[in-house]
């Protein structure tokens, strides 16, 4: 008998179509096998697709998984936004959770027109030097590199949004300038703008080369700019071609609110024989 599972791809970050990080969202009855969720990822081709699960032992709960077109990843925001807004929209709900493989209990309800979630708070720690690191994307080597361990994620501050806007990363070496790492965020401070910084982030490493907004990434962010800049609330931009934007409030020294918009763009069935 065919299996139907209904699909949807969701842009998260923004009010717009075509705009923000679209993600894939599959509802399931019951839970698939990884090389099969794998292989739709693949099919999808957005830069995560979220498998969900309604879990019967625990109401407005779904477990959930993520994968990009290649490989599986623990925790994806942009792809927890998609799920939370359609799940809200849909089953008319006044919040959900959704528990990750790893074991993350991620929260969201609606706030008006938007979604508001919460997120793990993660503390970038110094990284050590990475000449290599600085030559692939092009900029003299400096010091300042910092890891966020829980994300396997690099992160690193340019002066200005000029320097960030001008980047022009090789890929190549990129994914041979560090190992044990998935991905990159680039960040500056941008007073002059709507936004108290702004990111560009890098995942050549899980087949993603520049991610169009990174929510999981701002988990790290946060906690880097809520330091550098003495401020529990923050505006954040992801400078990417699509672009995507984000409102950041720290609540306790683990948890970080997020409150963010998404826009339904397709829905319907995949059909497996």
């Amino acid at each position: 008998m065919a299996t139907q599972i209904q699909t949807f791809l969701i842009d998260a970050f923004t009010s717009q179509p075509f705009k923000g990080n679209p993600a894939g969202v599959c509802l399931l009855d019951s839970p698939l096998e990884p090389p099969l969720m794998q292989a739709i990822a693949a099919e999808l081709n957005a830069s995560e697709t979220a498998f969900l699960v309604a879990d019967a032992s625990h109401s407005h709960t779904y477990s959930i998984r993520y994968f990009t077109p290649t490989v599986e990843i623990g925790f994806c925001g942009h792809a927890t936004v998609a799920a939370a807004k359609l799940v809200l929209e849909k089953r008319k709900w006044p919040h959900v959770q959704f528990r990750t493989a790893q074991g993350l209990v991620l929260q969201a309800a609606p706030h008006e027109s938007a979604v508001l979630l919460q997120f793990p708070l993660y503390l970038p720690k110094p990284y050590g030097p990475a000449p290599a690191l600085w030559e692939a994307l092009g900029l003299p080597a400096q010091p300042q590199v910092f890891l966020a361990e829980e994300l396997h994620m690099l992160l690193l501050e340019v002066p200005s949004l000029e320097d960030l806007l001008l980047l022009r990363p090789d890929f190549t070496k990129l994914r041979q300038a560090v190992e044990g790492v998935k991905g990159l965020a680039v960040t500056t401070q941008t007073p002059d703008t709507p936004f108290d910084f702004q990111s560009r982030c890098f995942w050549p490493w899980v087949g993603i080369d520049e991610d169009p907004v990174t929510g999981s990434a701002h988990s790290a962010l946060a906690s880097y700019w809520s330091q550098r800049l003495q401020k529990k609330e923050l505006k954040a931009y992801q400078c990417s071609r699509r672009g995507g934007s984000m409102e950041l409030r720290i609540t306790r020294d683990s948890t970080l609110e997020v409150k963010a918009f998404a826009t339904i763009v397709l829905e319907g069935t995949l059909h497996l024989a």
